[in-house]
């Protein structure tokens, strides 16, 4: 048999700025590794002081406390395996005070800090504002095996998979050609729908090219509104995974890897990817949910339930992430609510076995608008109250409400608006847009109804009566129901045109020109980037939202709002409208 070495892959959820409690996992993990008599411990970047930790890191106290927290796991390489862990490691002016690196510990001391290359500061990535990036580094040697490491982006380099380039460098080849055998990628990739096969092809193009085995360790977890979803693995140059973890849980596993590019002869170890999109978004949004309510000191939750699809698919997934003793669904009826709004709310959080309770606001609504009327009184007023300001008043009546009820009994809000929304503006600030979090805030609407599907196909049998979103609300017109008979394709496009657009134009970078060359009607491509752009004041004023796609509404979409943006909604003059 080949010379092999033996890796324990340990991805774990940490949470940002727990130095002792990350330092306890990357421990507990090396002592399952040592039991299994592996020689080498991986863990994530910036392991010990969580990722992403932002201006955390301008702080000297919490990078000095993971310097002592590196020192502590360090030792425990005295008697057993050796360990990579991500580390924010001082360096001597000039520059940035600090580097990305992946120190390498054995025979208890750090006899290794290799610093990050490649920077990223695309997306929601900023690591130029913080980090200095490093200059190379030599393999060391583990168990008599030399190993390259190497951190995150430093792997996101091949130059013929992007349009664009952003690096010339390829640290990984430099590795291989200072003589690694094993190459070593430690790493906080965020999540966003497909990327676990798209990182597997990156991997394994790697390991191909420089004829070595590569083992990607990635963070397991929510932090803020990034989630990672693991899916830590061994490949060979052959493209074949020797070995995976679970996606979306934290996972260890130990792989006999060959030395160099041997051949591999162990018994694969691979956790099932999980491939159907909306069972991705399901899963990744109840983990996103799950660490923002622990993580932020919290343990229950508080959302409107409307009997639309939109809180019906919210509760079903924060029922899943905190238990359904942890969740409240709030029904707050007025003159416009339908009976059947109503009882269909009634109806999810019965299937659910989560807390309900109707607070009626028809009563406050009508002294609103008593208190509103002497401004839309005499001759000047050419209408009553315009029908925009009542709609409001109702959210807004229903946002203070659940805020209040967060403050009494220590819950978090949240709202359960959708990104198809979010993008054009269809929503009320202070109002359907209060709350701490927005689950479904990457979701366009098609999305929103293909999690209502997947969650309801989890009955047995399927299509039960049991389901927890009754068909009523999946068949029914999407409706605010502020006004009479109001359905949203008054005020909006078909989601079916709408979705597309937002599709194209935010998420895969598409001109208005692209979009009408696409078949896309070219009134309705202009009106959505007009609504779209004039949204930006809300967009900042929102909860953050559990990231799905490559790119959403929030850290990583920069846009100003003091801004002219005519020019981008420009289809040309002979298809524009005006």
């Amino acid at each position: 048999m080949a010379r092999s070495l033996r890796v324990a892959l340990a991805q774990l959820n940490v949470t940002v700025g727990d130095v002792a409690g990350n330092a306890d996992l990357v421990e507990a993990a090396h002592e399952r590794a040592r039991a299994a008599d592996a020689d080498l411990v991986v863990c994530s970047e910036l392991a010990l002081l969580g990722y992403p930790p932002r201006d955390l890191l301008s702080r000297e106290a919490a990078v000095e406390r993971q310097l002592d927290a590196l020192d502590r796991v360090a030792a425990a390489t005295a008697d057993g395996p050796a360990l990579v862990v991500g580390i924010a490691d001082p360096v001597s002016p000039p520059g940035r005070a600090l580097a990305n690196a992946a120190a390498v510990c054995r025979d208890g001391e750090v006899v290794a800090r290799v610093a990050k290359r490649l920077l990223p500061t695309y997306d929601v990535f900023d690591e130029d504002r913080y980090f200095e990036p490093g200059a190379g580094a030599e393999p060391v040697e583990v168990a008599g095996v030399d190993v390259g490491a190497s951190v995150c982006e430093d792997a996101w380099n091949l130059p013929d998979l992007w349009s664009h380039p952003r690096y010339d460098a390829d640290p990984l080849g430099d590795l291989a050609s200072a003589g690694a055998d094993l190459l070593v990628n430690v790493s906080g990739s965020p999540f966003h729908l497909g990327k676990g096969r798209f990182r597997e092809e990156l991997m394994g193009r790697h390991a191909a090219e420089h004829g070595r085995w590569l083992a990607f360790v990635n963070q397991v977890g929510g932090n803020d509104e990034l989630v990672f979803d693991g899916g830590s693995f061994v490949v060979g140059p052959d493209g074949g995974v020797a070995c995976r973890c679970a996606a979306f849980e934290e996972d260890l596993r130990v792989c006999d890897v060959p030395v160099g590019g041997g051949p591999f002869e162990g018994e694969r170890d691979c956790a099932p990817r999980i491939s159907d999109r909306a069972e991705q978004a399901r899963r990744a949004i109840a983990l996103g949910v799950r660490d923002y309510v622990r993580k932020s000191g919290f343990e229950d939750v508080v959302l409107g339930l409307s009997g639309g699809i939109d809180s019906s698919v919210a509760a079903c997934l924060a029922a899943e992430a905190l238990g359904a003793e942890h969740v409240l669904g709030v029904a707050m009826p007025a003159r416009y609510t339908s009976d059947a709004s109503t009882e269909d709310a009634r109806a999810v959080a019965d299937a659910l076995g989560i807390d309900f309770q109707v607070l009626p606001i028809d009563d406050t609504f009508g002294a609103f608008l008593d208190h509103l009327a002497p401004p839309f009184e005499g001759e000047e007023s050419t209408e009553p109250m315009p029908g925009t300001v009542e709609e409001n008043v109702q959210a807004r009546i229903r946002g203070t409400t659940l805020m209040a009820l967060a403050n009494a009994f220590d819950r978090l809000v949240l709202t359960p608006d959708n990104k198809s929304e979010a993008a054009v503006g269809y929503c009320t600030l202070y109002g359907d847009t209060v709350g701490a979090l927005a689950p479904l805030g990457d979701c366009r609407k098609g999305l929103v109804y293909d999690l209502a599907d997947r969650i309801n196909a989890d009955v047995e049998p399927p299509g039960a009566a049991s389901a927890p979103i009754p068909r009523r609300v999946v068949e029914r017109p999407p409706s605010a129901e502020l006004r009479p008979d109001q359905r949203d394709e008054d005020d909006l496009p078909p989601y079916a045109a709408l979705d597309p657009i937002v599709e194209g134009y935010v998420e895969e970078g598409a001109s208005a020109r692209d979009l009408v060359d696409e078949g896309h009607d070219p009134a309705t491509v202009e009106r959505v980037l007009r609504m779209l752009h004039r949204a930006e004041y809300k967009r900042w004023q929102v909860p953050p939202i559990v990231r799905l796609t490559p790119q959403a509404f929030g850290i990583g979409w920069r846009y100003p709002l003091a801004a002219r943006y005519e020019a981008l909604w420009d289809v040309g003059d002979e298809r524009s409208t005006g």
